[in-house]
């Protein structure tokens, strides 16, 4: 399915450019991809596509050809974890991710599953070739794969893809001409609108995906620069769930939007939603509790409701904390921190953000030795978990 969908991509598009890259700013065609695609080596059982990396999407191309999981990792450094026992027949993607849960584990996808977000996301965003998506989010993570890479892959979509998402990285895509697809989290849009890259005229359509969007920054957006910033809601469970379309600001914060096509939302009896969708994840290599993936429907960590078909979402009882968008996982922290010299103890909490838009930040309680190097000790954790991993608070106890 996925395949036949890009071989007639390639075919028809051959010549035309996929993607802007600051590794070949003239850009790639399809038909580069695919000739890249058959030159990626699929001798092992499963393939890593990089989102950083100029081989993504071959990479895809070629685990798609040859039937193979492939596991989507944010950059070079990224580390591939073990998976926990057999990967399912039929899988065709894994995430690896903590999700809401707070529990880093691997989310088995088959065939079906991936395509059916792609083809949603097309037809509930309103995503065609006439606007070019702006990838100044992952292309390995649930909300840039879904909305910015299966879009390239299924229907040619072309990208830009900025190597970060500083303004000084979106001008030039910004200034290619035509219309521009750009997909944020509310931390990201906060600096956009402060230094006025929400008022360029390209940007046709906005969405805002992560964490909550503040009514406040929403408001000031529009009143500003005219621009609606959408909200979009998922989980990497279930990929894409719901959608505000309207084209004016909303006037209740906990709205979220009516679910895309093919979406059912719910709550259960604890208030918890939970979601039919047929791009839900076949499987995991820890499930968080029994029947997680096999009851028809999936129940997630956000407490809200549905009214009338209007999605509202009041709070988040997931363990992970999210940074800007970004979902960390205390237990993994914990264990990386236990050892590095010098300490005895570690424990992790959450701490609300001054800054709304991103919401919490991490707060590291240490038990350490008494001749402990403080400045050593974080440059050692700097070298072992990503950027926005890294804790702002800090506690030390030194031991007795």
């Amino acid at each position: 399915m996925l395949l036949e969908h890009w071989n007639e991509i390639a075919a028809r598009h051959r010549d035309d450019i996929a993607f802007w890259h600051h590794g070949k700013p003239s850009g790639i065609t399809f038909g580069e991809i695919d000739s890249i695609s058959r030159t990626v080596d699929t001798s092992s059982d499963t393939l890593i596509a990089i989102g950083t990396s100029l081989a993504f999407f071959p990479t895809l191309i070629a685990a798609w050809r040859t039937r193979k999981p492939v596991i989507l990792a944010e950059n070079e450094q990224s580390k591939i974890r073990p998976i926990r026992g057999n990967v399912p027949a039929g899988t065709v993607l894994i995430k690896q991710t903590c999700g809401a849960s707070g529990i880093e584990r691997s989310l088995f996808f088959d065939e079906a599953a991936v395509l059916a977000e792609g083809l949603r996301n097309l037809s509930g965003l309103g995503l065609h070739r006439e606007r070019r998506g702006l990838a100044a989010i992952s292309l390995a993570h649930s909300y840039g794969f879904g909305c910015l890479a299966l879009p390239l892959l299924l229907r040619g979509i072309p990208l830009d893809i900025a190597p970060g998402p500083m303004p000084m990285f979106l001008n030039p895509a910004l200034e290619r001409g035509g219309p521009i697809f750009l997909p944020g989290v509310p931390a990201i849009w906060k600096t956009w609108w402060q230094t006025g890259i929400t008022s360029h005229p390209a940007i046709s359509l906005a969405l805002s995906a992560g964490s909550p969007l503040s009514l406040k920054l929403e408001q000031a957006i529009h009143a500003s620069s005219n621009l609606k910033i959408h909200n979009f809601y998922g989980t990497s469970e279930t990929g894409a769930i719901a959608f505000d379309a309207s084209h004016t600001p909303r006037s209740t914060e906990t709205y979220l939007g009516t679910c895309l096509p093919g979406i059912t939302v719910d709550c259960n009896h604890e208030g918890y939603l939970t979601v039919r969708s047929d791009a839900q994840a076949s499987g995991s290599d820890l499930p968080v509790f029994p029947g997680e993936f096999t009851s028809g429907t999936y129940r997630t960590w956000d407490l809200g409701h549905n009214s009338a078909g209007e999605i509202h979402l009041t709070r988040c009882t997931g363990a992970a904390i999210n940074v800007a968008g970004r979902k960390v996982s205390p237990a993994r922290l914990e264990k990386i921190l236990r050892q590095l010299p010098g300490v005895s103890t570690a424990r992790i909490s959450r701490a609300p953000s001054r800054d709304f838009e991103r919401l919490e930040e991490i707060h590291a309680h240490l038990g350490v030795s008494h001749d402990y190097d403080k400045k050593a000790l974080r440059e050692e954790l700097r070298k072992r978990i990503e950027s926005w991993e890294m804790p702002r608070h800090w506690d030390f106890q030194v031991n007795a």
